[in-house]
């Protein structure tokens, strides 16, 4: 598919281009850059992404490259002195970066600095290099970094009683019940990208798996026993939470224990299903409790999958099998205390 870019630059301004791109400092080098990668067929799209500076801009740097030639990437004369990012500036700054692009008519979902800056000199008159606006958000405590993922908001009511509910359980519970909390999680063979020590100025290279097969662990920890320790699964390893998983696993724990179990676990779709529910309506000596809806946090195995994650399936490609030879070995070499002092069940 086409594209526009500039006119091709005769020989002079080609070279008056490239001492631009290498001598003039700030915006002017970028706007000289900006037309060399057009004259070498780069589209708007991939000169805004590389430089940081919307489409519009690409454009209009183009277009007076086309009109004026290589003296047009100069800033115009004005009167008096121009304008900086003052008091007035860093707050319309402010103002932004809490806000939604949209909401300004931008086409796009996050501010960056180009972006701003274009704002900022079409609605305020204040032309100043992206890096200025970089300054100023570094002023204002703003980084750039990644944002966090939030989970739908739950009733703080129905957070409260349902693990209430579950202290009342648990203390209600006889000297020979088991009290268990279980969960699963999927680990894959693309290797999450952990931060590690490496030579300063190089990236260690992690190969990308042909194809990011997974398998789904399972693990209870069973809080309450004789001896409170990490006990595998008797189903530990499957490809996907089932229905028909979940009642057999509920079987198995009816033939491993004799006094009451209180099993404590996740809204997970295999766990509420119809058929677990009459399966557990026939079945009184296991009495299930779930935990809130989206709150992970609750459920003590998730730090306990945090740490396995982080010792064996971080920065280092392995094979299905290996990997799941390495996280049960991980697994396995945990004490009772261990399990419990991670899961942040045991302080002492």
């Amino acid at each position: 598919m086409s594209h526009r870019t500039v006119r091709e630059p005769t020989e002079e301004e080609h070279k008056e281009l490239k001492r631009m791109k290498r001598q003039e400092v700030g915006r002017v080098a970028t706007r000289a850059h900006i037309i060399l990668l057009s004259s070498r067929g780069y589209s708007a799209p991939q000169i805004s992404e590389i430089h940081d500076v919307t489409g519009p801009m690409v454009y209009k740097w183009m277009d007076r490259f086309d009109e004026e030639g290589p003296s047009g990437l100069y800033d115009r004369d004005r009167e008096g002195r121009p304008p900086k990012i003052d008091e007035e500036a860093e707050q319309e700054i402010e103002r932004l970066i809490e806000g939604n692009p949209t909401e300004e008519g931008e086409n796009a979902t996050r501010w960056k600095t180009g972006r701003i800056a274009e704002y900022l000199d079409r609605e305020l008159g204040v032309d100043v290099h992206p890096e200025t606006v970089r300054e100023a958000l570094n002023r204002l405590d703003y980084s750039w970094t990644r944002p966090r993922r939030k989970l739908p908001s739950t009733s703080p009511e129905a957070y409260r009683e349902r693990l209430d509910a579950i202290v009342q359980a648990v203390s209600r519970a006889g000297p020979d019940a088991s009290v268990l909390a279980r969960d699963e999680t999927t680990i894959k063979r693309f290797p999450p990208l952990r931060r590690q020590w490496q030579p300063v100025g190089e990236q260690r290279p992690v190969m990308v798996p042909a194809s990011n097969d997974d398998f789904t662990l399972h693990r209870i920890l069973l809080v309450w026993d004789v001896g409170p320790y990490l006990r595998n699964d008797p189903r530990a390893s499957l490809r996907k939470g089932t229905t028909k998983c979940t009642i057999q696993y509920l079987e198995s724990l009816l033939r491993a224990t004799t006094g009451q179990v209180l099993l404590v676990w996740d809204q997970a779709k295999w766990h509420t299903s119809e058929k677990v529910r009459k399966w557990l309506n026939k079945h009184d000596r296991i009495e299930t409790h779930l935990l809130p809806a989206w709150s992970p946090d609750t459920n003590p195995m998730e730090d306990l999958w945090r740490e396995l994650k982080e010792q064996v399936a971080a920065c280092l490609e392995r094979s299905l099998d290996t990997l799941l030879e390495s996280a049960k070995q991980y697994l396995a070499n945990l004490s009772g205390k261990q399990a419990l002092r991670t899961a942040g069940l045991y302080v002492n």
